[in-house]
C-alpha cells in the first residue's frame, strides 16, 4: 500500500489548526500570491478583498503588485499588524474589522480570496452559505472567488479508525474537526467544518456562485486524493442584459389615485 507525504515542515494536525495569524517567510508569501495571481487571471490593478487577512502578509504583497487591496478580518490585533507593515508606504492597502457574513460591499471586487480556517469554522452551515452568498454581492459581475480548504476526504484517510489522532476527534455526523488552536500564550479548544468537495459545489450553487476549476496546490497540481487542500475557483456570472421596455404594450406606466371630490 503506497504513502502519502505529510505537508513538508509541519504535521498534518498542526497545519489544521495553526493560527491565521501565524507569521510566513516571505518567499512563501510570493509564491502563494504567485499561485493565486496566476488562478485568478488578475489584470492589472485589480481590486482584491482578502478575507480574513490575519497578520496582511498576502494582502501587502498583492498590493505590491500594483493592485487595490482591502484586507478584513475579524482580530484587530492582527489588523494592527498589517496596517503598522503598510504605514509610510504607497501601496493602495486597507484593513478594516468586519465578518464575512456581512460584506458592506456591492459590485465592487475583481477577486476575493478566502481561506481554511476562515471558511467553516462557523457553527450552522447557513452561516458559510450566507458568506458565499455575501461574497457574490462584493463581487463584480464576471468577478471571481478563490477558496483554500484542506481537503476532508484527506483528512479521513489519515485518521485512526475510530476517528482520532493527536487529540483531534473527527465527527462523522456533522463533518466537523475539533481540537485545540494554540496561540503564543493561550490554549483553546476550537472546530471547523471540513467540506467535501460535493458539499462546496452545492452550496456553490446555491450562492450563485459558478465552480471554475479545483486543483490541488496553488501552482495548478490537479485535486485529487493526495491533495492536502483543496483549492476552488468559482466565478459570479455576468449579469442578464435587462430587456428593453416596450412602450407600445398598451399598459399604463403610471397610477394616478384621485381622492373623492368635496
Amino acid at each position: 500500500m503506497s504513502t502519502v507525504a505529510l505537508p513538508p515542515k509541519t504535521a498534518w494536525w498542526k497545519a489544521c489548526f495553526e493560527d491565521a495569524t501565524r507569521r510566513q517567510q516571505p518567499q512563501h508569501v510570493r509564491s502563494r500570491v504567485d499561485g493565486m495571481t496566476s488562478l485568478l487571471a488578475l489584470e492589472p490593478r485589480s481590486r482584491i478583498l482578502d478575507l480574513c487577512c490575519g497578520l496582511g502578509q498576502e494582502a501587502l504583497e498583492f498590493a505590491r503588485r500594483g493592485h487595490r487591496v482591502m484586507g478584513l478580518d475579524s482580530t484587530e490585533e492582527a489588523l494592527r499588524e498589517g496596517r503598522t507593515a503598510a504605514k509610510g508606504t504607497s501601496l493602495f492597502s486597507h484593513f478594516v474589522k468586519g465578518d464575512m457574513r456581512n460584506i458592506p460591499y456591492s459590485g465592487e471586487f475583481d477577486a476575493i480570496v478566502v481561506r481554511h480556517p476562515a471558511f467553516g469554522h462557523f457553527a450552522r452551515e447557513r452561516d458559510d452559505l450566507r458568506s458565499l452568498q455575501n461574497i457574490r454581492k462584493a463581487l463584480k459581475p464576471g468577478g471571481r472567488l478563490l477558496m483554500k480548504l484542506v481537503n476532508r476526504d484527506w483528512v479521513i484517510r489519515h485518521l485512526s479508525p475510530n476517528g482520532h489522532e493527536h487529540g483531534l476527534t473527527f465527527d462523522f455526523a456533522t463533518g466537523r474537526l475539533e481540537g485545540y488552536r494554540t496561540r503564543a500564550d493561550s490554549r483553546a479548544p476550537t472546530s471547523f467544518r471540513l467540506y467535501a468537495l460535493t458539499e462546496l459545489l452545492r452550496l456553490l450553487e446555491e450562492a450563485e456562485l459558478a465552480p471554475k476549476r479545483v486543483s490541488g496546490r496553488f501552482d495548478g497540481t490537479p485535486y485529487d486524493l493526495h491533495s492536502f487542500h483543496m483549492i476552488v475557483l468559482a466565478e459570479r456570472g455576468k449579469d442578464a442584459p435587462k430587456p428593453p421596455r416596450d412602450e407600445d404594450d398598451g399598459l399604463p406606466r403610471a397610477l394616478k389615485i384621485k381622492g373623492r371630490g368635496r
